[in-house]
């Protein structure tokens, strides 16, 4: 066990960071947390939601961004389907054109449904509106899916370590654990 403080620490994140910027597929800082997939969506909100946020909402796990926003006193609003349809994208256009958003979230992969958003199609909306920052939930396809973070203007993209192709990872024996962990490391 090392300390976040210490040197030995500010070592192997040094030696980390490039691998995960690959993994990324950015050039940005790859920041670290502590905290559960519910702390990094807060931190989102707060940070980037000054006028207003796009929730883009398809399932059960894309409807706790409306919740996150909300409860953060943010000016949130759904754009909703029918659970087991995907966001279209000239829905969201229709919806950014409105000029009320500066975020919007969007979870890729919605589990509770088995829906895949096109996140390409989805992304080529965005450069028409500069202002506004995407914010991605990758939980359950970062590691299945090729996601090039910066190719396709995400601001940010968020997803969990222990989600290493939707196997928890405490749940495993101690030898495929190692495995799972080279791979992802790789």
């Amino acid at each position: 066990m090392i300390g976040h403080r210490g040197e030995d620490f500010k070592n192997l994140y040094r030696s980390v960071h490039p691998k995960l910027q690959t993994l990324f597929g950015t050039k940005q800082p790859v920041f670290l947390s502590t905290s559960s997939a519910w702390g990094v969506m807060e931190a989102s909100i707060r940070n980037l939601v000054d006028r207003g946020v796009l929730c883009c909402m398809c399932g059960a796990f894309s409807d706790k961004w409306f919740d996150v926003a909300k409860r953060c006193g943010k000016n949130a609003e759904p754009l909703q389907v029918e659970w087991g349809k995907h966001i279209d994208q000239k829905d969201l256009d229709r919806q950014l054109a409105t000029g009320k958003f500066d975020t919007v979230t969007l979870t890729h992969s919605e589990t509770s449904t088995g829906v895949m958003n096109p996140l390409p199609e989805i992304c080529c909306v965005l450069p028409k509106y500069p202002d506004v920052a995407l914010i991605v939930d990758t939980v359950s396809s970062f590691s299945a899916v090729k996601i090039d973070m910066d190719a396709l203007g995400i601001d940010v993209m968020l997803t969990g370590a222990t989600d290493y192709r939707s196997i928890r990872h405490e749940s495993l024996p101690s030898e495929r654990r190692r495995f799972c962990w080279k791979l992802y490391a790789r």
